[in-house]
């Protein structure tokens, strides 16, 4: 068996590389708002230290006044990363206050229910927070 051309090489290398940076497909049917229970997280010191819980509130609270990423994690040990819904953000006059996506920075270290969208892209899920509350905080587990 004769190897390929050169050329036929490079084109099977172009579309290879065309379909890997393709975007995944749209979801099919439309998307549900779900409710995610689960503590609040500044995604810079959880990331880099692990640092969470109450010990860490102070700081995490600083962390996301000052613009750090904001995370929730959820009961199952999910990590998401929290958006501001897209439509309060492109026109927050049209909206009722108060903004649970700046509700949830002052609530860090906190049990917290989000509801939104849930995306998922490239190995990270997002939740766009349509609406957050505080939550009670889990029972602790009993050996």
């Amino acid at each position: 068996m004769k190897p390929l051309p050169r050329k036929h090489l490079i084109a099977v290398a172009a579309l290879l590389t065309l379909v890997a940076a393709a975007p995944p497909p749209a979801p099919k049917g439309p998307k549900k708002q779900v409710t995610v229970t689960g503590e609040i997280l500044d995604m810079g010191c959880f990331i880099s230290r692990g640092l969470r819980d109450e010990l860490h509130r102070e700081c995490a609270t600083k962390c996301l006044a000052m613009g750090v990423p904001m995370g929730l994690l959820g009961a199952d040990s999910t990590v998401y990363i929290l958006t501001q819904n897209h439509d309060r953000a492109m026109e927050p006059s049209a909206f009722q206050p108060p903004d649970p996506f700046a509700q949830c920075k002052g609530w860090a270290a906190k049990q917290v229910a989000v509801t939104g969208f849930v995306w998922e892209r490239k190995g990270y899920k997002e939740i766009e927070v349509k609406t957050a509350r505080l939550a009670p905080a889990p029972s602790p587990k009993v050996p």
